[in-house]
Parts: C-alpha cells; sequence; structure tokens
C-alpha cells in the first residue's frame, strides 16, 4: 500500500472512531437532560454539529480511497489535502504519545511541510508577514478546560526569562514570544513574529490553527504540525496536540512549544537535548539561545538544520 494511501485509511479508522465517541457523548448528555428535564445544554448542539462534519469527512475519504486505485487519481486527490486536513482538524481527531511503549519524560512529534501542490517540502520555510502579527485559533473538545488553555497560551505569549535547567549560563524563555522579541532585534530579511492574536471560530480562521484532542494517535505521537507553503512562504499552519485531556501540565506546555516552533517554520534540530529535537525531552522543556538564533538564520533567508552545542 502506498504512505499516501494508509495515511488516508488511517485518517478514515481515527475519524470513525471519533464519530463513535461523539454519538455516545450525545445519547448520554440527551439521556441525562431528558431525566432532569433540561433541554438548554449547548454542548449539544456543538457535538451534533461537530457529529454532522464528522460524517462528512468520513464520506468524502472514503471516496477518495476508491479513487486512489489509480496513481494518478491518487495525487490529484492528494492535491486537496489541505482542504480535507482542516476539516479532519476542526471535527478534533487526536491522540497522543503511549506511555507504555516510551519513557514518561519523553515525546515523540512529528511535522512536515507541503507546498500548495502537494509535494512535500525537506527543508525549512518561513512566514513572510507585512506586520508582526500572526492569528492563533484554539480549536478545543468539550474535555479542554479553561486551564488548559490558559497553559497553550502562555507557552506562546509568555516572555518571562528562566534559568537554563543544563546548568549554563544562556538564558531560555518560557513562551516564544520573549524569545521572539529577543531574536527580533537583530536585523532581518523578513519580519520575525512577535505578536500573536487569538482568534475563535471553527470555520478555518487564523495563521495558526491547534487543534486539541483527546483522542490517543494510533502511531503513539504526542503533537504533529503541518505547514502549507507556496513557494518559500508559508501560508497556513496546522497543530494537533493528542490526548490532551489526560496530559500533564508541564508535557502540554513543552509539547505546544515544540511543536509552535514548527508552526514558525523551524524543522527539527540534530540536538537530542534540544526544544526542537525530534523526540522532545522534558529536562529541556523551554526555548533556548540556539532555537533563536536558528529563527534569525530562518527569517534571514537561511533553510536548513539546526545543530546545538
Amino acid at each position: 500500500m502506498s504512505r499516501p494511501l494508509e495515511h488516508l485509511r488511517n485518517h478514515l479508522d481515527t475519524m470513525k472512531r471519533e464519530l463513535e465517541e461523539t454519538t455516545s457523548q450525545i445519547k448520554r448528555l440527551e439521556a441525562k437532560n431528558k431525566t432532569w428535564n433540561d433541554f438548554s445544554d449547548d454542548s449539544i448542539d456543538m457535538l451534533k454539529m461537530q457529529q454532522t462534519h464528522l460524517a462528512e469527512e468520513i464520506s468524502r475519504i472514503q471516496k477518495a480511497i476508491k479513487k486512489s486505485r489509480s496513481k494518478t487519481l491518487l495525487v490529484a486527490e492528494l492535491t486537496v489535502l489541505p482542504a480535507v486536513f482542516l476539516l479532519i482538524f476542526a471535527t478534533d481527531i487526536g491522540t497522543t504519545l503511549d506511555l507504555s511503549t516510551q519513557p514518561a519524560d519523553i515525546m515523540k512529534t512529528k511535522y512536515f511541510t507541503e507546498n500548495i501542490r502537494g509535494d512535500t517540502v525537506d527543508t525549512w520555510k518561513s512566514w513572510r508577514l507585512v506586520g508582526t502579527t500572526l492569528n492563533v485559533n484554539i480549536i478545543k473538545s468539550p474535555q479542554i478546560t479553561e486551564r488548559q488553555i490558559a497553559i497553550i497560551k502562555n507557552a506562546i505569549t509568555s516572555t518571562r526569562i528562566l534559568t537554563d535547567s543544563q546548568g549554563t549560563s544562556q538564558p531560555v524563555y518560557e513562551g516564544w514570544a520573549g524569545a521572539l522579541m529577543n531574536a527580533s532585534v537583530r536585523q532581518t530579511k523578513y519580519n520575525i513574529p512577535t505578536e500573536f492574536n487569538f482568534v475563535e471560530s471553527n470555520n478555518g480562521a487564523g495563521d495558526i490553527i491547534i487543534t486539541l484532542s483527546s483522542i490517543r494517535d494510533a502511531d503513539g505521537y504526542t503533537g504533529y504540525t503541518k505547514s502549507i507553503i507556496e513557494e518559500n512562504e508559508i501560508l497556513k499552519s496546522f497543530i494537533t496536540i493528542y490526548d490532551v485531556s489526560d496530559m500533564p501540565d508541564g508535557q502540554l506546555a513543552t509539547i505546544v512549544r515544540h511543536e509552535f516552533g514548527h508552526a514558525l517554520g523551524l524543522g527539527h534540530s540534530t540536538a537530542q537535548e534540544d526544544l526542537m529535537a525530534p523526540s522532545v525531552d522534558m529536562t529541556v522543556p523551554y526555548v533556548s539561545e540556539c532555537n533563536i538564533d536558528a529563527i534569525v538564520s530562518l527569517y534571514n533567508g537561511n533553510e536548513g538544520k539546526t545543530v546545538c552545542g
């Protein structure tokens, strides 16, 4: 089976599981409301909208799989995947690290960059902003708490400087805003984003869309970032954080920092002790000077891997 086709089928299976869970949630809430003679629960309406979106996307993916028997048709189908991904993420198909196979302080992540034609690009790209603001849309399932939303926003907007846990004299940053403000002091070819406007919308609004899911990823990933580009410019980034409802606060903040680094344009670091390493180590959970240097280099038009040493 080709990897794109396998990817489609894996998403289809995940969406079916999410549809079953959503349907069960609706039945439980309806039974509760009937018992208490209360039919004013807005969460039921929201879940029914989610149920409809899931059913529509399941139908669309099933048709795509049928057409993909021909390689030519499969490639054509993949060119519209950005739109499919948006609807998939907007309906909360997620998962997280399987703690039975990975240490509790290590989180697996993945990312890829795809151009507007659907071709995967193996280089880092940057935003080309007129100003310095990115719009961030956080899409959450009903199980996500306001405290968790606050943790996520803090991992992005905090300007707090901390002591390096590795014992060096270099500072580390609790949030990307502080690190990016530091980076923006240096002259770069393209504007470095330093401000973040949070929006609430289920229709795909925003430059960076963060989906918080309570479902575990079948492959054991904690976070996943997909960026869409045209030529050398990021047009939109999608972040999914899996199994959020059972994730400790520290891990949630760390995986958000890591995935947001991808959404800003960074790839994985070659250093295993770095925040942007492929497997995130909870002993190095903050944004480092190395990450700042990588941002400066990237927004100065250089596309390459980060080496932290």
